[in-house]
């Protein structure tokens, strides 16, 4: 496997999970714990490193973000009394 097919462009999966986020009204360590994706990496996806947007990020964990159900995390934020 070569260097560049470990990696994707990370903008199209920050845009997944901020719209997880405004949708299920979840905070990003319960889609980090639901996805099974390192918190760190999560984080640094939304928020940056040093000021500056990550730019990719590992294909194994953009496949585990593709992989978050909004249905399964709407029952999640129901548990947890966070959507009606």
């Amino acid at each position: 496997m070569n260097d560049h097919d470990y990696w994707v462009q990370a903008a199209p999966f920050r845009a997944l999970l901020d719209r997880l986020i405004d949708v299920t009204g979840l905070p990003w360590p319960v889609l980090a714990r639901q996805g099974r994706l390192p918190p760190q990496l999560v984080h640094r996806l939304l928020y940056g490193r040093d000021g500056r947007r990550v730019s990719r990020i590992p294909r194994e964990c953009a496949c585990r973000i593709l992989a978050l159900d909004e249905h399964r995390l709407l029952q999640v934020a129901r548990q947890q009394g966070m959507f009606a």
